[in-house]
């Protein structure tokens, strides 16, 4: 009478039924007191189970941790609407899971995916759930970019991009400088060391290179060849030469021509000072210009050619171009150089930008997705937020790269909420295996109906241990229905928010949670009346 729910629903319920089921059973029976027990018994309890909150209220009440706030039901709703809108069903354990960083109901969903009372209906729920995630990801795929017409093309265009920027930078540094290049071009090298250069062919075949470069020939036309000016760009193409010979990937490649190479730009750059030395007293005009090239290359283009936008440079195809961009481990604080490389492919290719960092996400997700043995993946969703922004680093960078690209604020805000999504999928406990729930099965094949009833009753005392067992199982069915219903509907956010307000095992949760089942029942027959409609 203390319990929650109406006095006079209780009297009739727990009261006058089952009286009137006892009396019934004794005019019957002759007054058989075992059979007027059970019958007052069962009526008893079905009314008690009709009249208050049945265990699987006090079930959920008593799994939901106590740190899990009306504010945490509310940011798990919010993730279930977002999902819904780009096809992905979610369960409350899942949301709530992934909004709190910790486990919530998710034993609870477990025992429910692997009991045959309730496995049917979650296997229908989670039926769809790869090609769910898969239509997910292809479309924010398409937010990012388009696909490639010929992927392989994507590295060697972004490649040629970051050249043109590196090109730019060392351009720049230059007009800096030429001021005090001029300057110094006005000192001569002296003859006999000039002409003691000329008798070395590389000397001699770099000097008409640089004569003959348009981007030179007019910036040197008034100078001497034995100009320190002229002597400076010569010692600039051999380092040139020398760094190209060094590349694994140059066909080229030859490490003793970049150490000769090497050599001969070091004695021009000393011929060069020797005679700006001599010619001047204290700092020379070389050695300001020098001293400039040198700090303007270490503040400016030596980051990008150590950073991801140099590696783009040498990428020579789209997998390694993608690799220099994100990398599994990639170093804390990158992210500022990976946004540095990706606008300034922006600025020359956009299109190609847009492509690498599709092709990268795409690339991942794949992998993520391959079929298991069993069937598709279910964690494919879960395993492709891991492997792609798997630490905060990771995650950064990816930021990075997507906001780089035009538009970019927007795009990442929709890729970020479907990783969140994918993240949510991945709190789901893998149901393990069935063998004791395959063993409670096939006992309850072999006993039960009307064997089990003639059993009992050549021992009229083992009926109150049969209709206690029949009660416990028809229970344990009922609250299990009733907790899949509620953990798979996203309409139950209402209720859980009023529950959660409560402190656990009080009585006005238990009457919440009355109105949690009520809410999932008459949500479940509202579904099914509108799928027998369609």
């Amino acid at each position: 009478m203390a319990g929650p729910g109406g006095f006079v629903r209780k009297v009739i319920t727990q009261d006058v039924i089952p009286a009137a089921a006892t009396i019934a059973a004794g005019r019957l029976t002759d007054q058989n007191p075992y059979v007027k027990a059970l019958a007052g018994f069962l009526a008893g309890g079905v009314g008690a189970a009709m009249s208050g909150p049945s265990s699987a209220e006090k079930l959920i009440r008593a799994k939901i941790p106590a740190s899990v706030t009306e504010q945490d039901i509310n940011r798990a709703g919010q993730l279930i609407e977002h999902a819904q809108t780009r096809g992905v069903a979610l369960t409350w354990p899942e949301a709530l899971s992934r909004v709190t960083g910790q486990p919530v109901l998710t034993d609870t969903q477990r025992i429910l995916e692997s009991h045959a009372q309730t496995r049917p209906h979650m296997q229908e729920f989670f039926a769809d759930r790869p090609a769910q995630i898969e239509q997910a990801a292809r479309r924010e795929f398409d937010n990012i970019g388009t696909v490639s017409p010929q992927p392989s093309n994507i590295g060697p265009q972004a490649a040629s991009a970051a050249e043109d920027t590196i090109t730019a930078v060392r351009a720049a540094i230059n007009r800096a400088t030429r001021p005090s290049y001029d300057a110094a071009g006005q000192t001569l090298v002296p003859q006999a060391v000039h002409a003691q250069a000329m008798a070395d062919p590389l000397f001699a075949r770099t000097l008409h290179e640089v004569r003959n470069n348009p981007e030179l020939s007019a910036y040197l036309h008034a100078h001497s060849d034995r100009s320190v000016a002229v002597y400076d760009a010569v010692k600039q193409q051999l380092e040139q030469r020398s760094r190209n010979l060094a590349q694994p990937t140059n066909p080229d490649a030859s490490q003793v021509g970049s150490s000769i190479t090497g050599s001969l730009a070091t004695e021009v750059r000393g011929a060069a000072l020797d005679a700006s030395r001599n010619a001047a007293h204290g700092p020379t005009h070389y050695e300001r210009a020098l001293g400039e090239q040198t700090r303007l290359r270490e503040q400016y283009l030596n980051p990008l050619l150590h950073g991801p936008l140099g590696k783009l440079a040498d990428a020579p195809d789209t997998k390694r171009a993608i690799n220099a961009l994100f990398q599994s481990s990639p170093l804390p604080g990158s992210q500022q150089e990976v946004a540095t490389a990706v606008r300034a492919i922006v600025a020359r290719r956009p299109a190609v930008a847009e492509q690498l960092v599709r092709a990268h996400a795409e690339m991942v997700f794949n992998e993520a997705a391959r079929e298991l043995q069993g069937g598709a993946n279910q964690f494919a969703g879960a395993k492709f937020a891991k492997d792609i922004a798997g630490n905060s680093q990771q995650r950064e960078n990816l930021r990075a790269a997507i906001e780089a690209l035009p538009n970019g604020a927007a795009r990442w805000q929709g890729f970020e909420h479907l990783l969140d999504i994918m993240a949510a999928t991945g709190t789901r406990q893998p149901k393990g295996s069935l063998t004791a729930f395959n063993q409670l099965e096939v006992q309850s094949m072999s006993t039960g109906g009307l064997q089990e009833l003639a059993s009992k009753g050549i021992s009229p005392g083992k009926w109150m241990s049969f209709a206690n067992d029949t009660f416990k199982a028809w229970t344990l069915g009922r609250n299990l229905d009733q907790i899949a219903r509620i953990i798979t509907d996203p309409r139950s956010g209402d209720a859980l928010r009023q529950i959660v307000r409560i402190p656990p095992g009080s009585d006005r949760a238990l009457v919440m949670a009355g109105r949690l089942i009520a809410l999932g029942s008459a949500t479940t027959t509202e579904q099914r009346t509108k799928a027998a409609n369609q």
